[in-house]
């Protein structure tokens, strides 16, 4: 029970500002323009200056190939199977796309990395920089793939290319990287500046997750929701981190897997899956029972590797 009191404690701020976001929407205060170019904000300055500074600040030690493995293969049979298991009792080409995107895509960068700044004292950035670099490369690769297949709008391997070249997380990440080891001197004022917009980045970007969710669908399909749902935030983690234990990963890279696999999916998912096609309602309905059930299953999850003494 004490160790459910510290999970609850850990994750409570986190989806306490998220309601507040969803709350200042239902009272008129955000509105779609205000999201949307907020968006835009923290997606192309403040996540990027955030990163960039992390890591050129970080203690980046070294690659560990086995964990990128170990986090792409995971990934790709948590999508693997979705969509095998899927393909069998969704006919709807449109829902089952929605369905796969939405049991192995987190929202990694907005949730999870806030949860990961609570738990350390110091980002285990090791760990993160491969879940960015690889694993959301990957996110983005499966999605093209999957949404192309089923999808109305087609899109080449140059414009994926292109787009992963342009991401500016990608860019912020090669910067960083290059200012750290190259050695390149960033005078002071220019620093704290770009600490001071990178503080925005946390607390705006969870504002705005609460201003985009969404209570009002009719949820007609309320088994394919609830499944994605525990797919998302209970099953793959379950599975995948035990592995992971075995495997004799470090408790700081357990608990970025955990993350990785366990936060709700992201609302890129909407975002992706409106532009290509997909069922953007039943995505907005997987979108928000899986970050209100994952009140309940990151308060477990945490609970269970506080137990093991992982945290």
């Amino acid at each position: 029970m004490e160790n459910l009191q510290i999970g609850l404690n850990i994750i409570f701020p986190i989806f306490f500002v998220i309601f507040v976001g969803y709350f200042l929407k239902t009272k008129k205060i955000l509105d779609e323009n205000f999201i949307s170019k907020s968006t835009t904000l923290v997606f192309y300055v403040a996540l990027p200056a955030k990163l960039f500074f992390d890591i050129k600040n970080s203690k980046v030690n070294s690659l560990d190939i086995k964990y990128v493995l170990y986090l792409l293969l995971g990934t790709l049979l948590i999508f693997g199977l979705s969509w095998i298991s899927g393909y069998f009792f969704i006919k709807d080409k449109k829902k089952l796309s929605a369905f796969v995107h939405c049991s192995y895509r987190s929202n990694f960068v907005y949730i999870g990395i806030p949860i990961l700044d609570l738990i350390f004292s110091e980002p285990a950035m090791d760990s993160i920089l491969i879940v960015i670099i690889f694993g959301l490369t990957l996110y983005n690769m499966l999605a093209i793939i999957l949404l192309t297949y089923y999808g109305d709008k087609k899109l080449s391997i140059t414009d994926f290319f292109i787009k992963v070249i342009k991401n500016p997380m990608i860019i912020a990440i090669a910067l960083g990287l290059c200012v750290k080891f190259l050695n390149i001197p960033i005078y002071s004022g220019i620093e704290s500046g770009a600490s001071i917009i990178a503080k925005l980045c946390t607390p705006l970007s969870l504002i705005l997750i609460g201003g985009s969710l969404n209570f009002n669908g009719t949820f007609s399909d309320v088994m394919i929701i609830c499944v994605d749902t525990l797919i998302k935030d209970v099953i793959g983690a379950a599975i995948l981190v035990p592995i992971g234990f075995l495997i004799g990963f470090t408790n700081s890279q357990l608990v970025v897997a955990y993350i990785f696999f366990g936060t709700p999916c992201a609302l890129n998912c909407f975002i992706m899956g409106k532009q290509m096609g997909s069922d953007a309602n039943l995505t907005s309905q997987i979108i928000t029972a899986s970050f209100v059930f994952s009140i309940v299953s990151y308060a477990v999850g945490i609970a269970i590797l506080k137990y093991y003494s992982i945290i």
